[in-house]
């Protein structure tokens, strides 16, 4: 019998060169694998509720990697309804094909995140997957035409031909999903961190709350990305 919720986040070791590479071209690719620690400890801090309404899988990429031992490293909580999943395919847009698939033959309605967006609410993963009781698919779009999040009710295939890391993904997610005839709710938008304008916002967002991503805040800081 599959469980009700899944709600998965797609992450990559956090370590240089494998993590942050455009943001790391800018500030450092040292400096970005730091931050990234962050990002990760934030988000597990946040999701990692043992008595959630969901099971949390951490899906990771090089798939080779001990991810557990990363999270451990970081001190990021697990329990006995976390689970680690390595990606597997050829390209992030098959990857995430590949996730949902596997997700939808164990879970009633899964809901993936990126790692890229270490404010994110947990209201707004909650959010989704209220939503998905009555539509098949949800997104939510980032402010650059990229989606943080997306979650299908049951396997669709979204994804089949939507040009990763474009302006135009999310956009055509949504045609995806209007021309198979499925339900879409929409998340209200928000921003991740890709380059140095992504980062300003985060830093921008996080002068007015600290409490949103203190991890995340303390990496800004030990990094001097932010004064102390």
């Amino acid at each position: 019998m599959r469980r009700p919720a899944a709600v998965m986040i797609a992450a990559r070791a956090p370590v240089p060169r494998e993590t942050k590479t455009r943001l790391g071209r800018t500030i450092g690719m040292e400096v970005a694998a730091t931050l990234y620690r962050g990002f990760l400890r934030d988000l597990g801090d946040r999701l990692t509720i043992p008595d959630a309404p969901f099971d949390l899988i951490w899906t990771y990429s090089p798939p080779e990697c001990d991810f557990r031992a990363e999270l451990a490293a970081l001190e990021i909580p697990v329990h006995d309804r976390v689970r680690f999943l390595p990606q597997d395919g050829a390209d992030w847009g098959e990857r995430q094909t590949n996730l949902l698939r596997w997700a939808a033959s164990s879970y009633e309605r899964t809901v993936l995140i990126a790692s890229d967006s270490p404010h994110l609410a947990c209201d707004v993963i909650t959010d989704a997957l209220t939503a998905l009781e009555r539509h098949e698919v949800v997104l939510g779009r980032t402010v650059d035409g990229g989606y943080y999040l997306i979650g299908t009710r049951g396997f669709h295939d979204v994804l089949s031909g939507v040009p990763m890391s474009t302006k135009t993904a999310a956009d055509a997610v949504a045609a995806r999903v209007a021309a198979l005839g499925l339900s879409l709710a929409e998340l209200p938008a928000t921003f991740d961190v890709d380059d140095a304008v992504d980062l300003d916002l985060l830093i921008d967002v996080l002068k007015r709350d600290e409490t949103l991503a203190p991890a995340t805040l303390a990496a800004l800081r030990a990094t001097r990305l932010v004064p102390t």
